[in-house]
């Protein structure tokens, strides 16, 4: 299964699609995404003069090529959710035609029935005024019904009037509507033209990314004796750094059950380790960042070679790159376990949680001391850069007692 790349700047960004998203919540990821993709060019840019021979090369532009992969699907939500809002607004332009229309109609046949109403009075103007009307009544009950109508008759022609007069207001305010959403209209289309356009330009990124990361497969698999060695050599390292963590381990086991004075005792912990280690269990999934920026290019676990396909690794942890002199730091409090060398990898740092370790190596320097009470976020120590392939990366575990635990699991936003 493909596993989303991740890039932090203090806080972590997770993209997430889903078609019930907003225009902004979308520009927010559109931006995150595309910062990841700025800073993995500039780890690509840093490597370039060994790409060549770099493994590390590929796997920047792996993440290069999973960044603009998530950046078109969001596209192709902005380009669905255009589209959409599109049909709304045509059919509501059509819907205020037809009232429009409607209106109009309804206007045309009042003022013909108005017109009629004032014809029918002037005409009966002239042969007698109202009062005329009224007093050539026979009886008084018959004068006092033509009063009632004559009342009557002026009700209704200014209510006539004022019903006139509300549809040319409704007619006046369906048109401004009209020419509102006719507007919009415009402005969606051309949107969505802007849009067709990025995703072109996206697409024809990725098909260069893809080019380029097949010309350096192309040029490291004419060396695969060479690098297949290599990578024996690294998994014997990593065993030999894993044997070296275990005796570590084992060795604290044995001081904490020294502590509680019983050298049997299935429990190792004393109340203070106990409670540190709930409390680091309890962080699951809210740990900071062993460092401020950076991307992970090798997860937890069994991966597959990215040049020699029928070639699998195990990583004890996850592998970080970042920038030249980053700052490492503690992802939770904790006493410094030990402070070790790894010949070709640098300095590494083991701190203790309670029944929990966490080891950060890849280092060119530390600035703890054995012993040190650290807190979350403390600094430790300064990332190495190797100088032969040009990279910069963290190597990070996080161990629960004898047993290796996925960091990714442990870390904010980081799965």
């Amino acid at each position: 299964m493909k596993r989303l790349n991740r890039i932090f700047f203090v806080f972590v960004l997770t993209p997430i699609f889903c078609l019930s998203q907003n225009k902004e919540q979308l520009k927010q990821q559109k931006q995150s995404i595309e910062k990841e993709i700025s800073y993995t060019s500039s780890l690509l840019e840093k490597t370039k003069e060994n790409k060549k021979n770099s493994l590390q090369y590929i796997n920047y532009l792996d993440k290069k090529i999973d960044s603009q992969e998530r950046l078109i699907k969001i596209s192709n939500i902005e380009l669905n959710l255009t589209k959409k809002q599109i049909i709304k607004l045509e059919n509501k332009i059509k819907e205020t035609e037809n009232q429009i229309n409607q209106k109009d109609s309804e206007i045309i046949a009042l003022k013909k029935e108005y017109g009629k109403m004032l014809y029918s009075l002037q005409k009966n103007k002239n042969d007698r005024n109202n009062l005329m009307f009224i007093m050539s009544s026979e009886t008084f009950n018959q004068a006092y019904k033509r009063v009632l109508y004559l009342r009557e008759y002026s009700r209704l022609r200014k209510s006539q009037a004022l019903q006139i007069q509300k549809s040319q207001d409704s007619l006046l305010a369906n048109s401004q509507r009209l020419i509102k959403q006719k507007e919009l209209i415009t402005k969606k289309k051309e949107e969505n033209l802007v849009l067709i356009e990025e995703k072109k330009k996206n697409l024809n990124k990725i098909l260069s990314s893809k080019q380029e990361k097949n010309d350096v497969v192309s040029n490291l698999q004419k060396s695969e004796k060479i690098f297949l060695k290599k990578i024996k050599d690294q998994q014997k390292k990593a065993k030999q750094i894993e044997e070296k963590i275990k005796k570590i381990i084992e060795e604290e086991i044995r001081i904490a059950r020294e502590k509680l004075k019983d050298k049997n005792s299935a429990i190792t912990l004393t109340p203070e380790a106990k409670l540190l280690s709930d409390q680091f269990s309890s962080n699951r999934g809210n740990m900071p960042w062993p460092l401020e920026e950076g991307l992970i290019v090798s997860y937890f676990g069994k991966q597959k070679h990215p040049v020699f396909g029928n070639v699998e690794t195990f990583n004890n942890g996850i592998n970080i790159a970042t920038s030249e002199n980053t700052i490492i730091r503690s992802i939770f409090k904790g006493k410094v376990s030990r402070i070790f060398f790894i010949k070709g990898e640098g300095k590494a740092v083991l701190i203790n949680h309670g029944e929990y370790f966490t080891v950060y190596s890849g280092l060119k320097e530390v600035t703890v001391k054995l012993g040190d009470e650290v807190l979350t976020k403390e600094k430790i120590g300064t990332v190495l850069t190797d100088s032969g392939e040009g990279k910069t990366e963290l190597h990070f575990e996080i161990w629960q007692g004898y047993e290796k635990l996925d960091p990714s699991l442990w870390l904010f936003k980081a799965n």
